[in-house]
């Protein structure tokens, strides 16, 4: 008798402990309406949302002092944390992860930003969704952007290095931030959503290093921009989700960074089917065809050409061209990782394009992260 008395004590308070366990947090899946997702995702799951282009993002709001984080990432990715628009973590999620941030107000609601620090190469992502205190509330987002604008490009869009702490130090996934990107600082200048699609090393029709003119061993750019997701080329996006005001196109830099270089034509041909591709999927919105700062001639002169050829063509005065120079980037104080560009430097090449896309949008902006003083 005695012995049946302790066994159901013991049950009685595994019981106890479960329910509390099972009332600690509430959890909130992928799929739940609240959550506002920018960038390509696959949503057919509704508790496990995927993608893997850089800076990715998604929003909420949500009350309570309790956020727990389900995510999972490949070995090297990583991706950022924002509460209330102040960083709280960078997370690491090699696998099925819970991240718990401490720290928060019980008072008033929270703002919530996640963001995909690192490109394709480094991991897919799948997130699972939140977890907050019982009786905590979570609801769309307050941030309400009326533009968008998207970003093709390679790893000086990705963010590549951006956090490295010189030139000569060699690339590591934790260096990686597409938030520090020119293209990220250019659309929070002009509070717009944003998407990147964009890897290193590619180019319009040859990628860094490749001994032919044309690489045929792994796609260049242009045809990974109807993708869902940069890994999977079976996967087809579908652009009616998603329509930008706008397009920024930096490529050209890997086609042009070593010998040998494409024939000019073929180049010219690609770079005009890739606008001409925008063009069908988007209509006849703005194009800004971005050379630089990590080259010069003769990319710098090509694309110009392109633009001039295009426009003249076609008839359409909407494609533009801007050029970054060389010579923007301070050595000692503007790179990171393999001689990219760092956060001072993305803030300098951002500093050349939104005024020419504030004049041909007609859109006002703010300076404040990319405004230099003396130590310019």
């Amino acid at each position: 008798m005695l012995k049946k008395s302790v066994f159901l004590i013991l049950l009685w308070s595994v019981v106890l402990m479960t329910g509390v366990a099972q009332s600690r947090v509430q959890s909130i899946d992928a799929g739940n309406s609240a959550f506002s997702y920018f960038g390509r995702t696959d949503r057919s799951d509704p508790k496990a949302v995927r993608f893997d282009w850089p800076g990715v993002y998604l929003r909420c709001a949500f009350t309570g002092n309790t956020l727990e984080i389900r995510l999972k990432g490949g070995t090297r990715d990583y991706f950022n944390v924002f509460v209330d628009d102040l960083p709280a973590k960078i997370i690491h999620p090699v696998s099925d992860s819970i991240f718990v941030v401490n720290g928060l107000s019980g008072k008033g609601a929270h703002e919530l930003l996640i963001t995909k620090r690192t490109e394709a190469d480094m991991g897919m992502a799948c997130f699972y969704g939140i977890a907050i205190a019982p009786g905590a509330k979570i609801f769309p987002t307050t941030v309400k952007n009326s533009r968008k604008i998207e970003f093709i490009g390679n790893s000086i869009t990705c963010g590549y290095g951006t956090e490295g702490l010189s030139g000569s130090e060699h690339f590591k996934p934790e260096t990686e931030n597409s938030y520090l990107s020119y293209a990220s600082i250019t659309a929070r200048a002009f509070s717009a959503d944003y998407a990147l699609i964009a890897h290193s090393g590619l180019g319009i029709i040859r990628n860094y290093g490749d001994k032919s003119k044309i690489s045929a061993k792994s796609a260049p750019m242009p045809p990974r921009i109807g993708r869902t997701f940069d890994t999977d080329s079976v996967k087809k996006w579908d652009f009616n989700r998603w329509r930008p005001d706008a397009v920024v196109i930096n490529l050209g830099t890997n086609d042009y960074s070593t010998l040998p270089h494409p024939d000019k034509a073929v180049f010219k041909r690609h770079y005009e089917q890739l606008i001409d591709k925008i063009v069908g999927v988007y209509g006849k919105i703005p194009i800004f065809c971005v050379v630089g700062p990590m080259t010069n001639e003769p990319c710098y002169s090509i694309v110009k050409e392109v633009v001039e050829d295009y426009n003249l063509i076609h008839g359409d005065t909407r494609v533009y061209f801007a050029g970054i120079p060389d010579g923007l980037l301070n050595n000692t104080t503007d790179l990171g990782s393999d001689g990219h560009p760092s956060y001072r430097g993305q803030k300098k090449s951002a500093a050349y394009l939104i005024p020419l896309m504030a004049n041909v949008m007609k859109w006002n902006y703010r300076d404040a992260e990319f405004r230099f003083g003396e130590e310019y």
